[in-house]
């Protein structure tokens, strides 16, 4: 199939693309790296009026930081970003399972985060880690916690007229260990589950942990049960056991094509002790 007709255009500052999606709202799409919305347009799931490219436009670029903060622009590339020397763990593991090879060449961070696949790797690390969407319009400019940008399956709290413009990372602190952790038919393919762990460890006992899973409901989804079965807890791998206990108890889960929702459930279970396994043994100073 062929996408249903619409005005293409393709500003030349970020004040023209903004002033085009205030003009037509939800008609209208950014166009960023195209690997999601090409295909949706070309499966006619969606029909904008307007297609706004913001590919070429400057400022949107680059990967710095932010004080405590990873700042990565909503056009580096998800190739680009995971050449990048220095990422923390969670961060780093996850590119790889984000789309193909050929895909991560074109696909942007800012666009995965802005499209809210419910699966998306690059969002259940965000929420994990914290982290924060920074988006734009003529209005101004607003940070966005992770917790409160996703609002169901491909559907996020972003007003029709703002773009996002960079995304903000934690890094781990002293002490901290960040993990990821994914299970998919085939490497690249839409996840059967995943999972993302930030946790803290102070003499020898978890003090500060923060899990997120994906692939279990209409978006990924924090575990503050597996989250407090770890908190207070000494660190050891029985207590990564507990979360994981927690985990699987706590989601809900969901039937398809690919397995039960009692399949996802467990397998939720297995990939947070997985996650939080190997964020504990870095907190503690190791690097496995």
């Amino acid at each position: 199939m062929k996408p249903a007709a619409f005005d293409y255009r393709r500003p030349e500052s970020l004040e023209a693309a903004l002033e085009l999606l205030a003009e037509h709202g939800d008609a209208a799409r950014a166009l960023a790296g195209g690997q999601s919305l090409m295909p949706l347009l070309n499966m006619r799931r969606l029909r904008p009026s307007v297609v706004v490219d913001i590919t070429r436009l400057p400022g949107l670029g680059g990967v710095g930081d932010d004080g405590p903060m990873l700042s990565v622009g909503a056009l580096v590339t998800q190739f680009e970003l995971g050449e990048r020397a220095g990422l923390d763990d969670a961060l780093r593991e996850c590119l790889p399972y984000t789309g193909h090879y050929a895909t991560r060449h074109q696909g942007t961070i800012g666009g995965s985060i802005a499209y809210g696949e419910p699966r998306g790797e690059l969002p259940l690390t965000l929420l994990a880690l914290g982290g924060r969407a920074v988006a734009r319009s003529l209005r101004g400019e607003r940070e966005i916690p992770a917790h409160e940008l996703y609002t169901g399956s491909y559907r996020t709290s972003l007003a029709p007229d703002e773009l996002i413009v960079r995304t903000l990372w934690p890094r781990a602190r002293a002490g901290q260990g960040h993990a990821f952790s994914e299970l998919a038919q085939r490497h690249g393919d839409f996840t059967l589950g995943s999972a993302a762990c930030t946790l803290a460890v102070s003499d020898g006992q978890i003090v500060d942990a923060r899990i997120a899973v994906g692939a279990v409901a209409d978006r990924p989804v924090l575990v503050p049960e597996a989250a407090q079965a770890l908190i207070g807890a000494p660190a050891t791998r029985a207590s990564v056991q507990g979360a994981a206990q927690a985990t699987t108890g706590a989601v809900a889960g969901y039937d398809d094509q690919f397995g039960s929702a009692a399949y996802r459930r467990h397998l939720a279970g297995v990939l947070v002790a997985d996650a939080a396994g190997r964020a504990m043994a870095r907190a503690e100073g190791g690097r496995p």
